[in-house]
């Protein structure tokens, strides 16, 4: 959401570090975090919002095909498979793009979004994700 909080740098830590590495303590007796420091968000908020509008419910899987990435127009040179490119769903693929990002979001069966889409496939999002739609269809944001 843009705030730099004292545990949004805990987590960052805790995952730079190695599997096997010392494991930092995070401790901690507040009712709510003080920002640190505000930042422009990853995803802008307009468009973290719309988590709710693109997965009715936490756990709905959100259906791909070849039509929502937007190199896959008649006349490339790389493998290309109808349906081809069409505009609103290479819009609405860009944002489900950001999401996946910031580990909100997961191809399902596939390594890369590209692939989820040209192999028509799924993605979900992760508990992060949920997290995010539960505040987003809260109006917490």
């Amino acid at each position: 959401l843009g705030n730099i909080t004292p545990g949004s740098v805990y987590s960052f830590i805790d995952r730079a570090l190695g599997a096997h590495e010392q494991r930092p303590v995070f401790k901690t007796n507040i009712s709510e975090f003080a920002s640190l420091r505000e930042v422009t968000p990853q995803v802008p908020l307009e468009i973290l919002r719309k988590i709710p509008h693109y997965f009715p419910e936490s756990d709905h899987f959100y259906h791909l095909n070849p039509s929502y990435e937007d190199t896959n127009v008649e006349g490339s040179e790389h493998k290309t498979v109808p349906p081809y490119a069409i505009p609103k769903n290479v819009a609405i693929f860009k944002e489900l793009q950001m999401f996946q990002s910031v580990g909100l979001l997961v191809p399902i069966d596939a390594k890369h979004m590209y692939f989820a889409a040209m192999d028509s496939k799924s993605c979900s999002l992760t508990p992060l994700g949920r997290h995010y739609w539960w505040l987003a269809k809260e109006a917490k944001f």
